[in-house]
């Protein structure tokens, strides 16, 4: 049974998934993950859930994570704040301002966390673990968090691209729950009117369920009705006629905010192809590599081979030079602080790279490059970056056949979010945004340097 506090089904999903055991007293589900439109309630019931799981279980740890602790406070917490007064015996729960902490008479807390820190992330223990909006999250930090989380973990996102909680929901022990903003009676009137604004005729009833085509149900003669279409599908027909008129319709708008559906970006510029890692491997040509530095954000590299008009791809390593270190020993600390940059000479040999393969660099860290080549990597080399280079690079990868490895999921990710600017009138831009490139510019640089050297051919 759920408790009684004013919730959506949404909320009664999630706490039925929370609490449901299996016969042998096992939980039925350590993964819950709600996916779906802006505005169905997954934040302010899984708010509710936090509160209430902590006032019924004494001694529990429940936190909730952000990609950094002031975004978390910013949003989460504050909603909390507005939550948690109209829950029951509110007045007994304590608020540490200084940490964030909420702290119940049962020995319960609810901490307010974000994932900035790496080194806390890295021995972090609670037993409820739940990762708000976790687009800028990585899988690494997803996995040191729930390592060392007791109870169970709660996922919540709007599915507008692909992440790697699409994998956590493939587990046995996983639920999703989708909602949408139908799925919440306490959506606000103006923002349940904005949604719906965003609903195409191509994306409307009597067009999905194939009783016109959209050009004849935009031509629809709605007084006469021939076809005896129901009140309620002419209404919506109405409506998204009018979001054509009023310029408002957006198919991917719809798809994402209204229906909680993954949707192509309307300014996606890459497409590349999946393979296997083993028919990558069985790929008999020449191997380069390429590396696009990362300090704090991701430390990008990849290897690739061209063959037969192909160029193919596999991800080598994602993680950022900090993410890294954290992981060390204290000898593989002491190892690598000895020496001139030293972390990019043992993660370069940690990933076997042959000493004769050509690496071409991001030319911002120049040191960086002098250092691989005083450790033996001779053809460690600046990429070429004149004025013009990131749209000509990503005119050739457009323009050849790309591959990718199944286990490069980073670069999955990448090549499906790696998108052009759009100006404030909504109109694509040729420049793409500078954010899920870490491994896309590697593949660029690679692509440039192949075609300076007439491997590629002017396509």
């Amino acid at each position: 049974m759920s408790p009684k506090v004013n919730a959506t089904e949404v909320f009664i999903k999630n706490w039925e998934a929370a609490v449901k055991l299996k016969d042998s007293g096992e939980r039925e589900f350590r993964y819950i993950i709600n996916s779906g439109s802006s505005r169905s309630s997954k934040t302010h019931s899984i708010i509710q859930l936090f509160y209430l799981y902590a006032i019924k279980n004494p001694n529990k740890k429940l936190s909730v994570f952000r990609d950094t602790k002031q975004i978390c406070k910013q949003t989460v917490l504050e909603d909390m704040k507005k939550i948690f007064i109209g829950l029951p015996n509110y007045s007994t729960v304590k608020f540490n301002i200084t940490e964030s902490i909420f702290k119940f008479s049962n020995g319960s807390t609810i901490h307010i966390e974000g994932t900035d820190d790496s080194i806390k992330i890295h021995g972090y223990h609670c037993d409820v673990l739940w990762i708000n909006e976790g687009y800028n999250i990585s899988k690494d930090t997803f996995d040191q968090l729930d390592m060392r989380c007791s109870d169970f973990v709660i996922l919540d996102l709007n599915p507008r691209q692909s992440h790697w909680s699409e994998d956590v929901a493939k587990y046995t022990n996983s639920i999703t729950i989708h909602s949408t903003f139908l799925d919440n009676p306490f959506c606000p009137d103006e923002q349940r009117r904005k949604i719906l604004s965003y609903q195409p005729v191509s994306m409307c009833r009597v067009v999905t369920e194939k009783i016109l085509t959209t050009d004849e149900a935009i031509a629809y003669d709605i007084d006469k009705n021939e076809l005896g279409i129901t009140p309620g599908r002419i209404k919506e027909l109405v409506r998204c006629r009018e979001n054509e008129y009023k310029n408002t319709a957006n198919e991917f708008n719809w798809s994402v905010y209204g229906l909680g559906l993954k949707a192509e970006k309307p300014n996606r510029i890459l497409r590349f192809t999946e393979i296997s890692d083993s028919d990558y491997h069985k790929i008999q040509s020449t191997v380069y590599s390429g590396c696009d530095w990362g300090s704090v954000d991701p430390w990008g590299i990849l290897e690739a081979k061209y063959y037969d008009g192909c160029l193919y791809l596999h991800e080598l390593n994602y993680a950022s030079e900090n993410e890294i270190r954290s992981k060390l020993t204290t000898t593989e600390l002491y190892q690598i602080a000895g020496a001139d940059e030293g972390i990019v000479k043992w993660k370069f040999g940690k990933l076997g790279i042959p000493n004769n393969r050509v690496i071409v660099c991001d030319n911002n860290r120049p040191l960086k490059i002098i250092a691989l080549r005083e450790a033996g990597w001779d053809y460690a080399i600046a990429a070429s970056k004149p004025q013009g280079s990131i749209i000509d690079g990503i005119d050739l990868l457009n323009n050849l056949k790309v591959f990718y490895t199944s286990s490069s999921t980073n670069l999955k990710y990448e090549q499906e979010n790696y998108s052009r600017k759009i100006d404030r009138n909504g109109v694509i831009l040729e420049e793409p945004e500078d954010i899920d490139n870490h491994l896309i510019d590697p593949a660029r640089y690679i692509a440039l340097f192949l075609q300076s050297q007439g491997v590629i051919k002017n396509i």
